[in-house]
C-alpha cells in the first residue's frame, strides 16, 4: 500500500496481490479516497501479480508487477 495526495486529497493506493485466496485479484491496482472509503475511479489490471506499488515525485505512482515496473501518471 502507498499513500498519495491526488487533487489536494489524500488518497491510499493498493495493489491486489492476495495470494491464492483471491486470485483473481492479483493483477490490479486501485486508488481509495480514505475520507469516503470507496474506490476512486476503475481499477488498474495489469498482465501479471502486481506486487509492490509506490507514490514518486512529479505526480507519478510505480506499479511493480511479473518481474516488470511501470511509471503511471495522470494525463
Amino acid at each position: 500500500m502507498a499513500t498519495t495526495v491526488i487533487d489536494g486529497r489524500p488518497h491510499a493506493i493498493t495493489d491486489g496481490h492476495r495470494g491464492r485466496s483471491y486470485p483473481t485479484l492479483r493483477g490490479t491496482m486501485r486508488v481509495w479516497d480514505p475520507t469516503t472509503f470507496r474506490q476512486a475511479g476503475r481499477e488498474l489490471l495489469f498482465p501479471m501479480p502486481v506486487h509492490s506499488v509506490t507514490a514518486a515525485p512529479n505526480d507519478r505512482l510505480v506499479v511493480g508487477f511479473g518481474s516488470e515496473a511501470a511509471a503511471l501518471s495522470r494525463r
